[in-house]
């Protein structure tokens, strides 16, 4: 495979992170607090145990969130019914402004499909703005901003979240980009230090390998993909693509 063909995968196995999930928050034992010592939110027209538990990564899901909240994976709460949640209350204000930020990264999402992406830059820079400390609103407007204005434009935004994984996948791109497969596979190999890395990483990564010659390290990413039935379905079928590959290099 040339190095331009492995540049428009390696940026399509990119872009399709943009909505991607923070860091994992595990569900404390919710036989640890009282109802009055947990928090208590408002269901929103448009909610979902679903669309709460991406916003939050909550480990297990909807389905342990619905189940933790009282309610069976299947009910969904009227718009204004008071539920309590699996946390603590004193992340009440938290939970809210995430919430928030959510809705705006999900109608960012829709608008995208429109290619207005003045609107979703907005729309972006006001979930910055709601939550700061939320990575996926920094992560897809620098996706954005990287395509319109360069790199150098996206490092300053980069930093409040250079210790997480898919600001290291952007400057990944960003090496890889302007000739330097060696850094942008280092920055890859920060998400793979990760406990769970994202298959995306990992089909990066793999890629990479391949193109460099390190065709060891890159056939034991794509067995790892094979192996796991959560790999999305295009990324098993680039594994056995390039598993197949692999072995008959080896012949």
């Amino acid at each position: 495979m040339s190095k331009a063909a492995a540049a428009v995968i390696v940026t399509l196995i990119l872009l399709s992170l943009s909505c991607g999930p923070p860091d994992t928050v595990v569900l404390p034992d919710i036989a640890r607090y009282t109802s009055e010592e947990r928090c208590r939110y408002t269901w929103q027209e448009n909610d979902g145990w679903a669309f709460i538990a991406w916003a939050i990564d909550i480990e297990g899901g909807a389905e342990t969130l619905a189940i933790q909240s009282g309610y069976s994976p299947s009910e969904r709460p009227e718009p204004g019914e008071e539920v309590t949640l699996p946390l603590p209350e004193e992340l009440s204000e938290a939970l809210e402004n995430r919430l928030e930020a959510a809705r705006m990264v999900r109608e960012a999402t829709d608008v995208l499909e429109t290619g207005d992406t003045t609107s979703v830059r907005r729309l972006l820079e006001s979930a910055m703005e709601m939550d700061s400390l939320w990575s996926i609103p920094a992560y897809n407007i620098s996706l954005i901003i990287l395509r319109q204005e360069g790199p150098g434009a996206v490092l300053e935004l980069l930093q409040p979240i250079a210790y997480k994984y898919d600001a290291a996948l952007i400057q990944s791109e960003i090496a890889w980009n302007s000739g330097d497969p060696d850094e942008a596979l280092r920055q890859l190999e920060i998400c793979l230090m990760d406990e769970s890395p994202p298959f995306e990483a990992l089909a990066a990564a793999a890629l990479i390998y391949t193109v460099t010659g390190h065709y060891y390290q890159a056939s034991g990413i794509w067995r790892e993909i094979l192996a796991s039935p959560e790999a999305d379905a295009s990324i098993r079928l680039m594994a056995v693509r390039y598993a197949i590959l692999h072995e008959e290099r080896n012949r």
